[in-house]
């Protein structure tokens, strides 16, 4: 109490003004037309510019939840495509009619996808075995050997996971192997990194008598249980047939650049661990 009373004393003379100042200004403008008019005109111009500004301010402080809805958004529509594709089912023996595999009387087991978005927040491509870590983990539904992609690509799989966070081996990495084939060809081969420059893999396996072309898509094939069948993973740059073999080198410039991710989705094949059981009940008898 004792410093107010100090605060007035000091600077009663400048508070007073102050006071006056406004109540005068108040005055003017409620009993005056032409005046009020102006002080409506300056209200309106300056509280607009004023409460853009705020609003600008708190658009920007949203923006981090924005961000991690529109990823939650998109994790839902990939995981909407991912699990719509069409496959072919005869008919009266002599047609063949495209429906939804969920359409089907009997059931037909194929992949079902879940996908999970989330954000790359360490990755390494400079050496011969690369990884990334992601800020999504067990909490979040992330399990071991899960296959990553971008929306333009393929980024990885999962190889161990935390309660908040998951390694993820590259496909820059000597290990990975991605099942694919080339659009329009009904051949698959492996996706691997030889090493040298980041932004390309190579196809093997792929006959040489198969018109392979600079530009032909290359996309994850059907017998992956890591990624989206048809997901896209490259353009052809170069194809050849080596020297005593039967098969081409195709070099592969991969649709997304290893150095360049962002946003992932980490992917989650429902079928996967029965299929491994009996692949793994196989090699056992």
């Amino acid at each position: 109490m004792y410093s107010i009373i100090q605060l007035f004393i000091r600077h009663g003379g400048l508070l007073t003004l102050v006071v006056l100042e406004v109540l005068c200004f108040f005055l003017i403008t409620s009993y005056n037309d032409p005046q009020r008019q102006i002080s409506s005109a300056s209200w309106l111009k300056y509280s607009g510019t004023v409460l853009n500004w705020k609003s600008g301010w708190l658009d920007y402080l949203s923006l981090k939840d924005e961000n991690i809805r529109l990823r939650v958004e998109n994790a839902r529509l990939q995981t909407q495509i991912a699990n719509s594709r069409l496959i072919e089912v005869p008919f009266q023996d002599t047609l063949v009619r495209k429906v939804l595999a969920d359409t089907l009387e009997q059931k037909v087991i194929r992949p079902e996808y879940v996908l999970v978005g989330a954000r790359v927040i360490s990755n390494t491509i400079g050496a011969r075995d690369n990884w990334m870590i992601i800020n999504r983990g067990k909490l979040d539904g992330v399990r071991p050997n899960s296959g990553v992609i971008t929306r333009s690509g393929v980024a990885g799989v999962v190889r161990q996971v935390s309660s908040h966070f998951a390694l993820v081996m590259s496909v820059l990495h000597h290990q990975t192997k991605v099942s694919a084939a080339l659009k329009g060809h009904d051949y698959f081969g492996s996706l691997v990194w030889e090493g040298g420059n980041p932004q390309y893999m190579s196809l093997s396996d792929i006959p040489y008598h198969v018109p392979v072309q600079p530009k032909d898509t290359v996309v994850v094939s059907n017998y992956s249980l890591l990624f989206p069948e048809g997901h896209l993973a490259g353009i052809v740059d170069t194809a050849y047939r080596m020297a005593g073999s039967n098969f081409l080198y195709i070099r592969v410039k991969l649709s997304q650049n290893p150095a360049n991710i962002g946003d992932v989705y980490v992917v989650t094949n429902r079928y996967a661990e029965q299929i491994n059981q009996l692949q793994q009940a196989v090699k056992h008898e």
